[in-house]
């Protein structure tokens, strides 16, 4: 019985983790107003593409957010998925060249 409720406890602080990881990410978002900007300017692919290209990393998967975010340098898109068991996945992608970074 104690080996189920330490599974269960490790289970709640893993997902504690990944959601501080996704905060973390999003902390530097930007506002509408100014990724209307930078979309109009043409320095970052169209959000729609970006959602396009994280649907295919994560097939049958809910997008649930996509922001344009500033990570050291350079903009991203970091999307969040809702897969059907649950989970939550962070897909980020180069807002210049649309290429994905990473899945978590």
């Amino acid at each position: 019985m104690r080996l189920v409720w330490l599974v269960i406890a490790m289970w709640g602080m893993m997902g504690a983790a990944s959601a501080q990881s996704a905060t973390a990410a999003l902390q530097n978002c930007l506002p509408p107003r100014e990724m209307q900007e930078a979309v109009a300017s043409k320095g970052v692919v169209a959000p729609a593409m970006a959602v396009m290209t994280a649907r295919r990393q994560v097939p049958n998967a809910d997008v649930v957010r996509a922001n344009l975010c500033r990570s050291s340098d350079t903009l991203v898109y970091v999307i969040m998925a809702l897969q059907k068991d649950g989970r939550i996945v962070q897909v980020m992608i180069d807002g210049s060249t649309g290429r994905v970074k990473s899945v978590h």
